[in-house]
């Protein structure tokens, strides 16, 4: 071989085995600037609450993290937030057609969740029905964040703000009337009221139409009855968002039993609803026409309980007429 072969030979294999000895190029980005939307991140004690992911700084997806750790306002390390309790969960989508206790437990389950959860990719923050359990307040926390590129650990990255337990809340309340024998022409009544009270006592919901003077209408006697409805307009009365147990009926209300260890109630929709409406006819009040009270509200655990529990009395007060 020439001697010129042989140094241009010597050079190429100089370059080769350099390239293949130097540092291959980093991969992915790892931002330096991480933080929530929502900060503090705010959510009623044992309701479902969740944020959108975290804002990562242009960081190569996918991206991880993982809750390190949590802090109470005062700056001490808390496992409250972190540790798991029993609630209530849905194996599958209720529907009408669940219509009694056995069927519905097919539907309805428990398990461990903790209160405080951040999804390890995109680091969604959540909340859960298992807050219910923790001290309302101010919680500080630190993650972890990672990808391709490596990891970084971020300290006091947002608050988590618990305010106290909303047991219900009342979605509708509204009241026309009209005149007998015509489904047409109804006249807005705007003193109508629904009220939702929590007594202690077993799992029932009680349903009473008070009129002006505070008397009870007695829908024993028929003077408060569903509203009937149509194909176009369908309507519904509150016994087909409770059909587990017999529908009592008295002088003064209409009472119900509601299953244990329900996440909140009712359990679904009708008519992509929760309105219940009926009608307290004219012969039984002052103003000589139809009464057409409807309301819509929803139950949740209240503190310290992960399961809708105790007595409601649902109170619709008529405040525009008397009864007969």
């Amino acid at each position: 071989m020439k001697p010129i072969y042989k140094s241009i030979c010597a050079v190429l294999t100089i370059m080769v085995v350099g390239y293949a000895c130097s540092k291959k190029p980093s991969e992915g980005f790892l931002g330096n600037k991480f933080y929530y939307l929502s900060n503090p991140f705010v959510g009623i004690k044992g309701r479902v609450t969740t944020s959108v992911p975290i804002q990562a700084d242009g960081s190569t997806n996918p991206l991880y993290v993982k809750l390190l750790q949590v802090r109470t306002r005062a700056g001490q390390v808390t496992d409250a937030l972190t540790k798991e309790y029993e609630i209530p969960i849905y194996k599958g989508e209720v529907t009408p057609q669940d219509s009694t206790p056995q069927l519905l437990a097919a539907k309805l389950g428990t398990a461990m969740y903790k209160p405080f959860n951040i999804n390890s990719i995109g680091g969604r923050l959540e909340l859960t029905p298992a807050s219910a359990m923790v001290d309302t307040g101010l919680y500080d926390f630190d993650i972890e964040v990672s990808n391709i590129r490596g990891s970084k650990k971020i300290n006091s990255v947002a608050k988590v703000q618990i305010t106290p337990a909303v047991p219900s809340q009342l979605v509708r309340q509204f009241a026309n009337s009209s005149a007998v024998n015509q489904e047409s022409v109804f006249t807005t009544q705007a003193n109508f009221s629904t009220t939702l009270e929590r007594r202690a006592g077993p799992n029932q919901i009680i349903i009473r139409f008070l009129d002006r003077n505070g008397v009870a209408f007695n829908p024993k006697q028929g003077q408060v009855l569903p509203r009937v409805g149509t194909t176009a307009a369908p309507r519904f009365v509150f016994r087909q968002f409770a059909p587990y147990y017999p529908e009592v009926v008295n002088d003064t209300a209409f009472i119900y039993q509601y299953p244990e260890k329900t996440p909140t109630f009712p359990l679904y929709l009708l008519n992509n609803a929760y309105l219940s409406s009926y009608r307290i006819p004219a012969q039984f009040n002052t103003l000589d026409q139809n009464i057409n009270p409807e309301f819509a509200f929803r139950l949740y655990p209240t503190d310290g309980v992960t399961a809708v529990s105790g007595t409601w009395v649902i109170t619709n007060r008529i405040g525009f007429a008397a009864k007969k």
